[in-house]
């Protein structure tokens, strides 16, 4: 065996950490002639942006999405990887094998855009129009280029000048609703605004919205007209409403039809089919109830009960667009249901039918996985079983089944199983039950057993509502050891006072409430969008009033007991954002704020195990393994109870990633994460962790590195590689030298670097 050198080993180190940076280099460098696919006498559009001149107001953004000609698509504003990709197709493909490769170059590349100067008009033209209806009616539009090795930038560059406003905004409209609807108080327009065509489309559709929640179906805001005066000399504009044409000289069919109110007629259910496509060979049933009609195939997918309650409209009712909007959400919200289809058709002079569509689901589902895991050395398998009915009593109530299995190797040659079981129902109205039962068992140490049951019940009052609301009703866990090693008993339950709430038996009831924001009902890929998520937590306070009020017995740490078994209390509270800002078409950063604290108080002096923090892992730190960050600058050693005890009552997550889609599924990652765990009082077995003010922001951990997601609609496939770059326990080790981890200061495969395999994104 060749023993390596000290100064052999940092090089060998300082090797590796730069070997992830080496291969970016090596692929940016293969493909640095980004003309190599430009044809003679024509030139690449290597950048093309809009510049305006004169104003920097809100109303001039944006303006680049009126080019009809952009560049290749950039990674980091610079880097055109797709166009690279496609550029490393050979050009001789006389051979099969390079055929296939400059095929699959091409297709998973992007070929070079070739500048178009009758585009270039094109653009010129489309970005003077968008200025025009912002109100900027005299703005110029130019042009400037720069040319250099077949590559060329180019710049339109536009003069705003002085924007119109609107003087007089005046409204005339001869119906009574009509005229309410255009003149109440969420009217967009106002006398002093810019003059913005955007604005004013945005106004029509909310009268004419506002026209069919009061039942005028046939309303629709092409009816309505703008006539724009500019003829004041001063850039203002008067600006009157008005019908299309004069409604004296319509039809009086169509006037009345325009003008009508319609009420529902009959609501037909049709279950499994539609109507104008009636399937040949198959016995239609049809029953009716007042004026609901239910139609199907076999048997009903479900009870008539739960279509009625799900439908918010109602014979008799008068024709209402919000009500049709909530009853898409709501019906379509059914785990049963696959989509929803609402029409409408004529059934009388002020009368409509409403013919509701609704397509079976996949009723029965069932999953497995099998994972291997690794956590400090110790190996393992386990593997998970689940069943979901999404109908289980014909009422939209979801039955799910879950089991998982795991069996770990330890390093000591010991062993440890876990076998964790549930069940949950979850009912249309947002109630869900949930039972849960955990066996774990370390042959060297102990036996555990954890039962829970709780209730939750979500509310979102309003489908169209941002908000979400889920309570936690009632959360009740029995932690139970029934052996203890006398080892274990001695060296480590009697000597720790924070682990020793852990390993005895103890009861949690607890109560906590999630918020949830979201600032996009329904999430599009090319829009920005905020995620906020609160929870506030607590457990005891029912069962310590009880036992206080009924005097019940204390143990010897002062705490009340039922059943010689002592309750946990605390107060536990998080909060996280999650803010997506998209910089181009399949290019975002996304940006993530994590805290939470808990603490515990009167009849409890530690937070159970379960409830803690920990930092680390594939959804904090990347840098580090699962629960092998702090906490603040405790250094575990990995394995058995020194695993339990990197975990805190304070957490902080801090990340940045940035996300690119490649290819069809494929997407790659950069990111940069900090945060860590700390204690809320000092403890003996965890030095150096306890929060303090003049020292917390010495133990944020740092950590960066890249990752690879595989997009399978159904699921996502994640794939991160971490590296320590500020590790803050080497504060407390020596001279606290090596704290920044640099290919100069001892960075190393085995320590400072880590893979993660998750499922879903990290936040």
């Amino acid at each position: 065996m060749v023993m390596l050198s000290k100064v052999q080993q940092v090089k060998k180190h300082a090797v590796l950490s730069m070997l992830p940076f080496a291969v970016l280099a090596a692929v940016m460098l293969s493909s640095c002639n980004t003309t190599k696919y430009v044809p003679e006498n024509e030139m690449l559009l290597d950048k093309a942006k809009v510049k305006v001149v004169d104003s920097k107001d809100e109303s001039t953004l944006g303006l680049d999405n009126y080019l009809r000609q952009k560049q290749n698509t950039e990674i980091l504003g610079f880097w055109k990887l797709q166009l690279h990709v496609y550029n490393t197709a050979p050009r001789d493909t006389t051979t099969k094998s390079k055929k296939r490769l400059a095929r699959n170059a091409h297709k998973m590349g992007e070929a070079p855009v070739i500048y178009d100067p009758a585009l270039t008009g094109v653009s010129m033209q489309q970005l003077k129009l968008a200025m025009q209806n912002r109100g900027y009616f005299n703005a110029d539009v130019d042009t400037q280029t720069v040319v250099k090795n077949r590559k060329m930038k180019l710049t339109y560059l536009v003069t705003a000048n002085k924007p119109y406003f609107i003087r007089d905004y005046t409204v005339k409209l001869d119906q009574a609703d009509l005229l309410r609807a255009a003149t109440s108080k969420g009217c967009l327009i106002h006398n002093g605004d810019r003059f913005d065509a955007t604005v004013m489309d945005n106004e029509r559709e909310r009268i004419a919205s506002a026209m069919h929640c009061e039942g005028y179906y046939y309303f629709d805001k092409s009816l309505l007209d703008y006539r724009a005066d500019s003829s004041y000399n001063t850039h203002e504009v008067a600006v009157e409403l008005k019908m299309l044409n004069n409604t004296e000289q319509w039809p009086d069919s169509i006037r009345e039809k325009v003008y009508t109110r319609y009420k529902i007629n009959h609501i037909c259910f049709h279950i499994d089919y539609n109507p104008r496509h009636m399937p040949d060979g198959k016995e239609l049933t049809m029953k009716f109830e007042n004026d609901y009609e239910y139609t199907y195939f076999d048997r009903p997918l479900l009870r008539n009960r739960v279509l009625r309650k799900n439908c918010k409209l109602r014979p008799g009712d008068y024709y209402n667009e919000d009500m049709v909007e909530r009853s898409y959400a709501l019906l379509n919200a059914l785990g049963p249901v696959k989509y929803v289809d609402i029409s409408f058709e004529p059934a009388g002079k002020d009368l409509l039918d409403c013919h509701i569509t609704v397509s079976r689901s996949k009723l029965n589902s069932v999953s497995a996985e099998v994972e291997g895991t690794y956590s400090a050395g110790d190996w393992g398998i386990a593997a998970g079983l689940g069943y979901v009915n999404r109908n289980i009593f014909r009422g939209a109530e979801q039955l799910s089944l879950n089991g998982r299995f795991s069996y770990e190797w330890r390093q000591n040659g010991g062993r440890a199983i876990e076998a964790k079981g549930e069940a949950g129902l979850l009912f249309p109205n947002s109630l869900h039950l949930k039972l849960a039962f955990q066996y774990q068992n370390r042959p060297d140490e102990f036996t555990r057993d954890i039962a829970s049951a709780g209730l939750y019940y979500m509310i979102r009052r309003n489908p169209n509502s941002h908000w979400r609301h889920v309570f936690n009703i009632v959360d009740i866990s029995y932690v139970y050891l029934p052996w203890k090693s006398e080892e274990f008993q001695t060296n480590i339950i009697n000597k720790s006072s924070v682990l020793k709430y852990s390993y005895e038996d103890h009861f949690i009831v607890d109560w906590s409430y999630i918020g949830i924001y979201t600032s996009q009902l329904q999430i599009k890929p090319d829009r920005n969008y905020l995620r906020f998520k609160y929870t506030i937590e607590t457990a005891g306070n029912l069962l310590y009033g009880i036992a206080s009020a009924a005097k019940l017995e204390k143990n010897e740490a002062g705490a009340y007991v039922l059943w010689n078994i002592p309750f946990a209390q605390y107060a536990k509270g998080d909060v996280d954002f999650t803010f997506h800002h998209v910089l181009v078409p399949n290019h975002r950063l996304v940006y993530h704020i994590g805290m939470g604290v808990v603490v515990p108080y009167l009849n409890a002096s530690t937070v159970p195990f379960e409830k803690r923090y920990f930092s680390g892992g594939s959804n904090s730190v990347r840098g580090w393994q699962a629960r092998t960050l702090g906490p603040g600058g405790f250094k575990g050693t990995g394995g058995g109870l020194v695993y339990d005890l990197q975990a805190g009552d304070i957490r902080l997550d801090l990340n940045l990633e940035y996300r690119w889609k490649v290819w069809n599924f494929i997407e790659l990652a950069a990111f940069t994460d900090a945060g860590n765990i700390w204690t809320i009082r000092d403890y003996a077995e965890q030095p150096n962790g306890v929060f303090e003010f003049g020292e917390f922001y010495k133990q944020i951990a740092w950590s960066y590195g890249a990752g690879l997601r595989l997009d399978f609609s159904i699921l996502i496939f994640r794939i991160d590689f971490g590296v320590k770059l500020y590790d803050p326990t080497r504060l407390y080790v020596d001279d606290g030298s090596k704290v920044w981890r640099t290919a100069g200061n001892g960075l190393s495969w085995k320590d400072d670097m880590t893979f993660h395999f998750a499922i879903g994104y990290p936040f």
